[in-house]
């Protein structure tokens, strides 16, 4: 009859850092498609021309050409900015088409060559649908690739590894705007890039363990669990030093079915991490489901010290209490909940279920008794018990109009009280009315 939810929220945060356009305020940006595409057919008639494809500086151009085809709107354009900032840059638009999405405003800017998304007033992303190159980025690796191998000499061993800065750049901001857009394996291959680009002798060898954990969180939105083990577990032999590596390990290793190793990273997590509550909830979390309730009250009791105001660790210690027996700590844990947040439903109805089933465990003594004065004192206080679950029940039925389950037990308990008491009879036809409604 019971049901229990339980998330843990992560809250992942990219951090990028790009090279915008430093323009003055009040003045508009020339956005100069032209230039940029005639600059590349030069550029592609350089590299088919036999004396030019052997210079470094051929290629070297190329690829941060090919970047600045890429950042052509990236390097104007932020999250957040209101239309009016926007116009500076890109004026008037072409047309400007709404859409209602929930209680959000969309407005699309339509341009010649890109359109523009708004949600409530504020630019959310953009598309580029009429493009100058339709890959630049893989492009302009290619080109890196041709300078490294002619400049046999390595006199341009500071212009290649300019570019490969720039070019790394370009990759993350492609990474982390994909990652936004729920294109887990485009910003995957994106961070694999710049992992591939650290990897050049020219760059000896770096190991950027926040590029290499942004990969795994990407694999692991794409649900590749594997690869996303590998490049966490690449990650942590790198000294990566965060708690929430710890949490996606482990949650990496659970969905490719490997529990006890992501038992065991989750537990050097906590050691390490003591006071991590994220931590803390994942352990919980996972006793709760393996049914190692006392492990988990101890976890919670931690937690709690360290979150005292957290309702959700309250629920779930009243939850586990409830479920070993322990009736008052359970009904102290619920009402404890219901004070601070009244108007939650799974905090209404559990306590209304913790009276229930209280009631349902009395009149079970109460059929064993041979007396009748007792019996009929027994039996009076699970009627009193049972009495108690009905304001919790009606509440979750309040929050949530569309749920059976808080009706139907209604419907039981009035059915079960009415012949005691009158008034419940109203009631009972009223849930009855309700439940042929649903």
């Amino acid at each position: 009859m019971k049901r229990i939810s339980w998330f843990l929220i992560a809250v992942f945060l990219f951090a990028v850092v790009s090279l915008k356009a430093q323009v003055p305020e009040g003045a508009t940006a020339v956005l100069n498609y032209t230039g940029l595409e005639n600059k590349l057919k030069k550029s592609d008639a350089d590299i088919l021309d036999a004396k030019k494809n052997i210079k470094a500086k051929t290629w070297t151009s190329r690829a941060q050409l090919l970047i600045d085809v890429f950042n052509i709107h990236n390097d104007i354009l932020a999250k957040g900015m209101d239309p009016a900032r926007v116009k500076l840059f890109f004026k008037e638009p072409k047309e400007i088409q709404t859409i209602q999405e929930g209680a959000d405003n969309i407005e699309i800017y339509v341009y010649d060559r890109v359109n523009l998304k708004f949600r409530n007033g504020l630019l959310e992303n953009w598309t580029e649908t009429r493009k100058i190159h339709p890959d630049p980025l893989p492009e302009a690796r290619k080109a890196v690739d041709e300078a490294i191998k002619v400049n046999t000499d390595g006199k341009a061993n500071s212009d290649i590894v300019a570019v490969i800065k720039n070019l790394k750049i370009a990759f993350e901001i492609g990474a982390v705007n994909a990652y936004d857009l729920k294109e887990f394996k485009t910003s995957y291959d994106n961070f694999m890039q710049i992992i591939g680009l650290n990897a050049i002798p020219l760059m000896n060898n770096l190991v950027d363990t926040l590029d290499i954990y942004y990969a795994g969180r990407a694999a692991f939105e794409n649900k590749d669990y594997k690869e996303a083990s590998r490049l966490f577990e690449l990650a942590a032999s790198h000294k990566f030093n965060d708690p929430f590596l710890y949490i996606f390990r482990k949650q990496s290793y659970f969905a490719d079915g490997d529990t006890a190793s992501g038992v065991k990273v989750i537990n050097e997590g906590f050691i390490k991490y003591p006071e991590n509550q994220a931590i803390m909830i994942e352990l919980i979390n996972y006793y709760l489901v393996s049914n190692q309730s006392e492990e988990a009250l101890r976890l919670i009791t931690v937690a709690k010290a360290g979150d005292p105001e957290n309702t959700s660790l309250i629920f779930t210690e009243g939850f586990l209490h409830e479920k070993t027996g322990k009736f008052e700590d359970a009904e102290k844990a619920y009402k404890t909940c219901i004070e601070s947040k009244p108007d939650v439903y799974d905090y209404n109805y559990s306590l209304g279920v913790l009276y229930y089933n209280q009631a349902v465990k009395i009149y079970e003594n109460a059929s064993r008794i041979a007396d009748n004065t007792e019996f009929e004192r027994v039996q009076k206080e699970g009627d009193e018990m049972l009495k108690l679950s009905i304001p919790y029940m009606e509440k979750a039925s309040q929050i949530n109009p569309a749920d059976r389950n808080s009706v139907d037990t209604l419907r039981t308990i009035f059915y079960r009280l009415k012949a005691i008491y009158p008034e419940m009879e109203s009631k009972y036809q009223e849930v009855l009315k309700k439940l042929s409604e649903m």
